[in-house]
């Protein structure tokens, strides 16, 4: 049972800053450079609570939360409210709106099957994000959930109302603008949390921020075992979007490996040995090569292949046995990023399961032309490139209770961190 509640959300005052000066990316998207740069922005930016260098970093952000809130930077709202959250982009050439809502979702065990995880996570930041919620006691950002709603019932109630609201925030932020409504109307809210009951919500994005809520919870119904099940720290703050919504879109994260991933490297005989699993498919032109690449998606497994030891080629790696695991289920063995990770990972280059949990070893990356372009720049050795997990494959994994790779899917486009914060504190 999805549980929701409204809560009292702590947004930017818009007389103190301008909103497009202070919001953010998600924490694990920002690089060393980006940070800076947001952070010189403007001083209030919200990146300065989310993500640090030094050494005790949570504590100084924590205190930085609490002297804004008392200059009145940040304000908390003076009624319950969810608040919908609207999307405009375009991704290919189609624009979309994807549409959603922000809510308090109560944390429950992945055990019992309300809410479910697709992929593994970092133990390491799990522990530097539970040090930073211990010292806040505030999520700054939503986990990206995304409930099975095949006949759009939660918009269909939702829709009417929210076209009669202004926008609370209406921001673009590189190339799409994002839209936040505050939506306080009780009978509206109680009907919402009636049909939220009977779904169950997958985690899209931000599994180490759940892990987080969990163990957050768990420490604090320890320190308070008489607190009500109603209790703040048992809720977590969180996206909640249709996975049925043809406006949702799930981008490929294409891996990169550095020069010192394997001693004495060839490429020419990596290209031999795997020729026993995979069909090899050669161009000399980049932007044929994306075109067939993209025409296998969820049709069958093709990985590309791009090598600084020959930056004129790119290759489209074809799995020849779809059988090519008689003890891996079904949805597991047509998934991309298992046959690279199990085959040609593990297999064929003989790394081991330590070296592929070592965060940090795996460059992962978003955009086609970044990917390329730090092959051709020297700062990696190989590159493999992949077609975006569809809706359906994630929602058959994560039904049948498996998990994916790490960082199998990029939902596009990103939620922006400083919309709106969930203060645990009441």
């Amino acid at each position: 049972m999805v549980e929701i509640r409204e809560f009292r959300g702590v947004i930017y005052n818009p007389k103190k800053v301008r909103i497009e000066e202070v919001v953010s990316p998600p924490y694990d998207v920002i690089s060393e450079e980006g940070r800076n740069a947001l952070a010189q922005r403007n001083p209030y930016n919200i990146v300065r609570l989310i993500l640090g260098k030094e050494d005790g970093w949570t504590q100084e952000a924590a205190s930085i939360y609490q002297n804004w809130l008392q200059e009145g930077v940040l304000i908390r709202d003076d009624r319950e409210a969810i608040y919908p959250y609207y999307m405009a982009y375009t991704t290919f050439g189609v624009k979309k709106e994807q549409r959603g809502f922000i809510a308090r979702v109560k944390v429950e065990p992945f055990d019992k099957g309300v809410i479910l995880p697709h992929e593994k996570t970092f133990s390491k930041t799990v522990s530097e994000r539970l040090s930073l919620l211990k010292a806040s006691q505030a999520n700054f950002s939503q986990v990206y959930g995304a409930y099975d709603d095949p006949q759009n019932e939660v918009f269909s109630l939702l829709e009417p109302v929210i076209s009669q609201l202004k926008p609370l925030i209406c921001v673009e932020y590189k190339g799409v603008v994002h839209k936040l409504w505050r939506l306080t109307d009780k009978d509206i809210i109680s009907n919402l949390r009636r049909l939220m009951v009977s779904k169950k919500v997958i985690i899209a994005d931000g599994h180490h921020r759940y892990r987080t809520a969990l163990a957050y919870k768990e420490e604090m119904r320890k320190r308070y075992p008489n607190a009500p099940s109603t209790a703040p720290f048992n809720y977590v703050s969180m996206y909640l979007t249709n996975l049925d919504d043809d406006q949702l879109t799930i981008l490929p994260i294409h891996r990169l490996l550095p020069d010192n991933s394997w001693p004495q490297f060839s490429f020419p005989e990596f290209l031999e040995m795997i020729k026993l699993h995979f069909d090899i498919k050669k161009y000399a032109n980049e932007s044929e090569f994306w075109q067939e690449l993209r025409s296998f998606t969820n049709k069958r497994v093709a990985i590309g292949c791009y090598s600084s030891d020959n930056k004129e080629n790119f290759y489209l790696l074809l799995l020849k046995d779809m059988n090519w695991d008689s003890h891996l289920p079904e949805v597991l063995k047509k998934l991309d990023v298992k046959v690279l990770t199990k085959i040609i990972f593990k297999q064929i280059l003989g790394l081991k399961e330590e070296k592929l949990n070592e965060e940090g070893f795996i460059h992962y990356v978003y955009d086609d032309a970044q990917a390329t372009s730090l092959i051709r720049q020297g700062q990696f050795s190989l590159a493999f490139l992949l077609n975006p997990t569809t809706p359906q494959q994630l929602k058959q994994v994560v039904l049948s209770s498996y998990l994916m790779p790490r960082k199998s899917t990029c939902f596009y486009p990103k939620l922006l961190t400083g919309l709106v914060i969930n203060d645990l504190r009441e």
